[in-house]
């Protein structure tokens, strides 16, 4: 049984589940598709495992070792010493003193030093109040019961928040279908200390952009600002 994998899951069961109650008439049959593929992942998760039978290891006797006794070869006849003719010895040429060689050495050249790199700027974020239209998208209660609880436990990174189906449905929902302005958007928001500079940035760049507060995706923007509300918990 994995714990992990399971709590992981469950998670993603609530946060589903929350976004199908805020309008029980208009649910999708994607959302229906996902979520029973999030409890078959569940089920799984609490499934037994099976155990492999462990295989005895067959014993390989080794051949015994035989030792076999050195033969040691026939000395040969040793050479008898040539006789070495003594080499006359050479005169050695007269030494001349090495004439000395002055080098000079050019002056070095003094070489500019390298301009320093400019810093790279941090993105500017102007904190504004967002439009009353937006403020429906923000303005979201407390949570009281345990589940709501859980689903807003804190998020380190929100690049790695989301899984595979729900990257691709938040990105034709709320991105026109921009892959490229997702990521950018949740890169961006990872460098921010504060909610209040992510409802700005969220506000003058997408919100109006995509149309968040219509009726369609209204309910898809909002669960996805519980989920970056949760990286500044």
């Amino acid at each position: 049984m994995n714990i992990k994998q399971a709590n992981i899951i469950l998670e993603k069961i609530n946060r589903l589940y929350k976004s199908m109650t805020l309008d029980p008439s208009n649910i999708d049959e994607f959302e229906q598709e996902l979520m029973l593929s999030y409890i078959r992942q569940l089920h799984q998760s609490f499934s037994p495992e099976v155990k492999a039978k462990k295989k005895k290891k067959q014993k390989t006797e080794l051949p015994p070792i035989v030792n076999i006794p050195k033969q040691e070869p026939d000395p040969l006849p040793k050479p008898k010493p040539k006789a070495v003719k003594p080499k006359p010895k050479a005169t050695p040429p007269p030494k001349s003193k090495p004439k000395e060689v002055k080098i000079e050495t050019p002056p070095a050249e003094s070489k500019p030093n390298p301009a320093p790199s400019p810093k790279p700027e941090a993105p500017k974020v102007v904190v504004s109040t967002p439009s009353e239209d937006f403020s429906e998208l923000f303005n979201q209660k407390e949570a009281k019961e345990l589940s709501e609880k859980l689903s807003e436990l804190p998020i380190k990174d929100l690049t790695k928040a989301m899984g595979l189906n729900e990257k691709i449905f938040t990105i034709n929902e709320l991105f026109g279908g921009d892959g490229k302005a997702f990521d950018t958007a949740l890169k961006t928001l990872n460098t921010f200390n504060s909610f209040d500079q992510a409802r700005a940035y969220l506000s003058e760049n997408f919100a109006g952009q995509y149309k968040w507060t219509s009726r369609n995706k209204k309910k898809k923007a909002i669960n996805l600002i519980k989920l970056i509300r949760r990286r500044y918990n």
